[in-house]
This record gives structure tokens, sequence and C-alpha cells, in this order.
């Protein structure tokens, strides 16, 4: 329980739940189907229709009734492009396994008997393909919403619709040392210089007056995690050891860091259609350390951009920004799920 006086509707939420009625919940006939049995008929033909496929749009939280076909076409157009994955002609997990007891061996002496166990002993499935359509940036959908008066929209297979990528492997061979990395690197986040925890840290960054003609500009990395070379992984996370090498618990080491990333990201396979793939560039959407690392390559990237701005014109980023425009506007970057 948080302590009270810190805000009053979170004290009148906290003392509505502990005086609630429980009991009254205990008896039968107490809780109700929101939906009636048609409906409930309705949701299992669709769940058991093996010629559509339902996902959760990307953004927007819509679900989405797609043709399976149709669907495959999408996900297929994103893995049959070389430059990011190649089909593999045979996979063995047993093999990434041994690569990262090599790693722990030579670079995490300091592991705990029960840290290693977590890291190696844990039933291994190898993980899955899919993904997120994304509706809002499809023009055919867009236009038809604005003439829709209906929640619901019927788009027949729209030839500009694309999806988010997501590798789904909660029980895949790097899983539990991507958890581990995740937790020894995000305190480097922090110290990334456009580094926004949340709203209210959005809002406390912020200046509290602006030149009434500035404008607000965001800036997007078009498929940031799969864009990111693998040279530049190496180059961007050492460069944050090196630079505060005491966030760094002592008990693991730069190397152990290094390599560890290093196999999780150059042994990322998976499923599709009976197919194993390998993703060769960038960082798969779902391993647990791909937004702490994806930060950190862009955080590592600005450092460089104020580098260049302060030896080009000799002020550091705030002031250069100041004496160009008249006016302050934070470089803001997040790439939280």
């Amino acid at each position: 329980m948080p302590p009270k006086g810190r805000n009053q509707y979170l004290d009148k939420f906290i003392d509505t739940v502990k005086t609630f009625p429980i009991e009254q919940l205990s008896g039968k006939n107490t809780f109700r189907n929101n939906i009636n049995k048609l409906e409930w008929d309705a949701i299992e033909n669709l769940k058991n229709d093996e010629s559509i496929i339902i996902k959760e749009a990307d953004k927007g939280s819509a679900v989405v009734i797609m043709d399976r076909e149709y669907y495959k076409s999408l996900c297929l157009s994103v893995l049959e492009n070389s430059t990011y994955y190649e089909k593999q002609p045979s996979y063995e997990s047993k093999e990434v396994m041994q690569k990262l007891k090599t790693i722990i061996n030579e670079y995490g002496q300091q592991l705990t008997e029960k840290e290693t166990k977590y890291l190696l002993s844990f039933n291994i499935k190898t993980s899955n393909f899919y993904g997120l359509p994304k509706i809002h940036k499809s023009q055919t959908i867009k236009d038809k919403c604005k003439i829709s008066e209906s929640t619901y929209i019927n788009v027949t297979s729209p030839d500009d619709l694309t999806i988010r990528p997501i590798v789904a492997g909660p029980t895949c061979e790097t899983h539990r040392i991507s958890n581990l990395l995740d937790i020894l690197l995000k305190p480097y986040i922090s110290k990334v210089h456009s580094y926004i925890r949340d709203t209210v840290d959005f809002l406390n960054t912020i200046p509290e007056k602006i030149n009434p003609q500035s404008i607000l500009v965001s800036f997007d990395v078009t498929n940031l995690y799969s864009n990111i070379p693998h040279d530049l992984r190496l180059t961007a996370i050492e460069h944050w050891i090196d630079k505060f090498p005491n966030l760094l618990h002592d008990r693991f080491s730069k190397d152990f860091v290094l390599k560890s990333l290093q196999l999780i990201l150059e042994n990322n396979y998976m499923h599709f259609n009976d197919i194993i793939y390998k993703q060769k560039l960038g960082t798969a959407m779902g391993t647990k350390v791909a937004p702490t690392y994806a930060t950190l390559v862009l955080g590592y990237l600005e450092e460089k951009l104020y580098s260049n701005i302060q030896d080009k014109f000799g002020h550091d980023y705030e002031t250069f920004i100041r004496k160009s425009w008249k006016r302050y506007a934070p470089i803001v970057h997040t790439n939280s799920p």
C-alpha cells in the first residue's frame, strides 16, 4: 500500500477497495455474462474459422479480421526480403545453447549457480513470427473510415496495408539472457540526453514558456529495430559502458555484456508457415532487451550529432539551438513498446 497523503484521489480509491463488501460477490448467480448466447456462438465460430486470422491492430486497439492467405502474403513480403531475413535449411537449438554456455564459461565466472541454471536450464521452444497490421498507415482504410457511419469497416485486402513484424519467443534460447541484459543495461537509459521516462517526465522537461511561432517537430526512424547494423550495436553499447563504468554491476564484465548481446542478435531464429527463418540485420521486436538496446544506439548517435555541432559551431547543443532559433526545443525519443 502506498503511503497516504500523496494524492487524495488515490487515497479515496484505496479506501473504497479496502471497504468494498467482497462477501456479496461470493454467492451463486452473482456473475452474469455481458453477451448473449448468439454472440458467444459467433465468437466460437470466428475462433474456429481457419480461413481467417484475427489480430490486434498495431495502434489504436482495433480488432482486425483478415483473410488467412492475404495475411500470409503480408508476412512473406517481410520475411522474403533477403536484406533482413534468410531461410534456414536446418536449425539446432542445441548449437545456440552451446554458444551461450561458452560465453558463460569464459566471461560469466561471477554468475551464481542459480543464475547459471536460470540461463541454461529450461524447456526451449523456437520463436514464432507474426505481424500486426498497421491500419493507421493505410490510406485505403483511412478513406473508408471517413465515410463510414459504423464501428465496423469492411475493406477487402487493401493493397497499401503493411505489418509490424513481431518475433514471439517467450521460451526461445536467448530469451533469458536477453532479460538479464535488459536489467544490466537499463540504468544507462537515464544517461541518454533526450531520454523521456513518461508523459509526466515530458511535461516536466518542456519549457514553461515558448515562442508562439515555435513548431513541434518529431522524427521517426523507419523500422528502427530491424535496421540497426550489427557493427554499430557493439560500438554504441561499449560507448555507454566505458562512459559510465560504475553503472554496470561489478559482477558482470563489459565482455560478458557485448558477447551476450552479439549472441542474441546473431541467433534470432523463428518459425512461420512451417519454414525456419533467421534475422540477418537488426534486432527482433519481441526480445526483452530490444527497446533498451535501440534507445542506447539512438542515444549514441545523438551524442555524435552533438559533438559534431560543437566542433562546427563552437557551442554545445542547447546553446546552438538558442543562438540559432532563439528558442529551446528538446529532442525527445522513446522506444518503449
